[in-house]
């Protein structure tokens, strides 16, 4: 069992301009899970990230009991546990067919963030460093991806007709690239991820974590 009765807050570290971070906050906020957010970014916040977050990398959870997690799947998990825990049903099944859709719905919304944030990174480079053929290679991977979920969402939500974690992480992916690389997702493309990511974007959840925070 979870040990998270600690009078504490959970606290979570990062900007909300990393998807990453992003979908944790959402989750947490979906769940009702109370917590401290320290926006601290790892490129311009170095000096009070290092006692904190040595590893400078983001998201970071600390529980109630002072333990640090780690990797926001990993983060994402726990959520569900504890929510599982307080009588919630999870964004992720725990178990079964169920839990492996999501799971590869997540996957694709992973693999199209973890491009698109490649392609930034890219971007930042000196442009006599930057690679094009790179850049458009992780560009193929990215839209493949996203065109993968497009065809899968036939109705509101991607898995078994609810609101799971492989819907919120597809939307903070798409979050990312609509405010960080606005010419990477052209009007049109993927009009049924579009009218997810309006519908999410809308809902109380996502309002509490705006990305520009």
């Amino acid at each position: 069992m979870i040990d998270a009765t600690n009078s504490r807050e959970h606290q979570l570290l990062g900007l909300y301009d990393s998807p990453f971070v992003r979908r944790v906050a959402v989750t947490m906020q979906f769940y009702g899970i109370p917590y401290e957010h320290v926006s601290l970014s790892v490129f311009r916040h170095m000096d009070a990230m290092r006692p904190l977050n040595p590893l400078f990398k983001v998201p970071m959870l600390t529980l109630p009991n002072g333990e640090k997690l780690y990797e926001s799947a990993y983060l994402l998990d726990y959520l569900d546990e504890l929510a599982t825990e307080r009588g919630t049903s999870p964004l992720t099944p725990r178990g079964g067919r169920g839990r492996r859709h999501v799971q590869q719905a997540m996957a694709l919304a992973m693999v199209a963030t973890e491009k698109a944030v490649a392609i930034e990174y890219e971007r930042k480079r000196p442009p006599e460093r930057q690679w094009p053929e790179w850049s458009s290679r992780l560009r193929d991977q990215m839209n493949q991806a996203f065109g993968m979920l497009e065809e899968r969402l036939s109705g509101d939500f991607l898995v078994a007709g609810r609101l799971t974690q492989a819907d919120i992480s597809t939307v903070a992916g798409i979050g990312f690239v609509r405010h960080v690389l606005p010419h990477e997702w052209p009007t049109g493309q993927y009009p049924a991820l579009e009218g997810l990511a309006a519908r999410l974007e809308a809902s109380t959840a996502f309002l509490a974590v705006p990305i520009d925070a």
